[in-house]
């Protein structure tokens, strides 16, 4: 392995291997403590696990980090002392294991140590040890295993993992490793997920991870909403479109760059379907019965309604808009806006169109435009009513511009 890779994967499981070494020395003295181990050495019969206890007790417990510790002479003999009465003592295996590792014998070493592991899983300091050889060696698949392993035994720690989980996802080697460990759905795949959303140099693979696992069968849910508004916040609207695939077709939305433009259920997944607003002054809810969009506001508010994320290539569209039987409050009035969600986007189109009936309005997206990803925003203004006020859209579609005699819906 070259230098740059022990590099690379030294980074990518540097969090591992620190919270591996206190998870593990945290276990040490956990297994100290439970034992009194001079007390039963001073015993006629010896116990083995009295001998294993004692070696722990002078070498591995405390807080010295994992990297540092030393074995000595007397703890070796010990740790060989509680082997030939217990054989399976798994923490004088991993003594034994650390002890030739100091010697410099490192393949003995590692069978030692993947012994103790392989005898007991909850022996975390041998898991410890274990990440930190095969992360420095570019093993992902075995660290990403055996941090699973830990985590099934303290599950309570999957925040101290995560951020490690979190970073190797930024190595495109470890998606299918991750994908095998997540279509298990372990107890820590919340947690890991969240720790993706706030690691913007996981986005990218986190988005052909879990659109894998959709794939493979997962439903969507609450951390789509949370990946989504990751890549939002990231300024990813790539990746956010991308998840697009994810999503259900609808029948009524053929055509239509605009997601379930008919109003005829409810959101699936904001902003690429379409994200509510609710304050308590500007709020808005789908009627699936109706097919509508309904808005009310108090008198005097203004605000965005509803806003939906659309990508559109250069070219000649259209905008058809339609509202629903309830009648427009006096006073108030809905807008349709079209602005590049794109930040520096050059020759970007603009929109803005009152909704006051059936509208019918042409734009075009520039040749020479930068700007791919647009909002649709639904403004209303109750500025001028003098009550309560209210608003219901039946439906809002952009298509491409069409020949004469071409017609975008039966609604129109």
């Amino acid at each position: 392995m070259s230098g740059d890779s022990r590099s690379r994967n030294w980074v990518i499981w540097g969090v591992a291997g620190v919270t591996a070494v206190w998870l593990g020395l945290s276990s040490a003295a956990a297994v100290t403590k439970t034992l009194r181990p001079s007390v039963a050495l001073s015993l006629p019969v010896s116990n083995g696990f009295a001998y294993e206890a004692r070696a722990a007790q002078a070498s591995i417990a405390g807080d010295t980090p994992l990297q540092r510790v030393r074995i000595t002479a007397a703890q070796r003999d010990d740790a060989k002392a509680a082997l030939r009465r217990e054989p399976l003592a798994s923490t004088a295996l991993t003594i034994a294991g650390l002890d030739r590792a100091q010697q410099g014998d490192g393949d003995a070493a590692t069978k030692l140590i993947a012994r103790a592991n392989q005898v007991d899983k909850r022996q975390l300091i041998a898991n410890a040890w274990l990440i930190n050889h095969y992360g420095t060696a570019g093993r992902d698949k075995k660290v990403l295993a055996l941090l699973d392993e830990a985590l099934k035994v303290r599950p309570e720690l999957s925040g101290r993992y995560m951020p490690a989980f979190a970073q190797a996802l930024g190595n495109t080697e470890t998606v299918n490793i991750l994908y095998e460990l997540l279509r298990r759905r372990p107890t820590w795949r919340a947690d890991f997920w969240q720790a993706v959303s706030s690691n913007p140099a996981a986005l990218s693979n986190a988005q052909v991870l879990r659109s894998r696992l959709l794939k493979a069968g997962e439903p969507l849910g609450p951390v789509d909403s949370l990946l989504m508004q990751a890549f939002i916040g990231a300024k990813r609207l790539d990746l956010a479109f991308r998840y697009a695939g994810n999503l259900p077709d609808l029948h009524d939305d053929s055509g239509n760059l605009i997601r379930n433009g008919s109003f005829d259920e409810l959101p699936r997944l904001a902003p690429l379907d379409w994200e509510l607003k609710s304050d308590g002054r500007v709020g808005a809810a789908i009627d699936e019965g109706r097919g509508t969009l309904e808005i009310n506001a108090i008198a005097g508010a203004s605000a965005t309604a509803a806003r939906q994320l659309v990508a559109l290539q250069p070219g000649n569209y259209i905008l058809f808009a339609k509202l629903g039987q309830a009648s427009l409050t006096r006073g108030s009035e809905v807008v349709v806006h079209l602005v590049c969600a794109e930040e520096n986007a050059a020759n970007a189109a603009r929109l803005d169109v009152t909704v006051t009936g059936d509208v019918e309005q042409s734009f075009t997206v520039p040749a020479g435009s930068t700007c791919r990803y647009y909002w649709v925003n639904l403004e209303f203004s109750a500025l001028n009513a003098t009550g309560p006020s209210l608003a219901s859209i039946a439906e809002l579609r952009i298509v491409p511009g069409r020949l004469k005699d071409q017609t975008p819906s039966a609604n129109f």
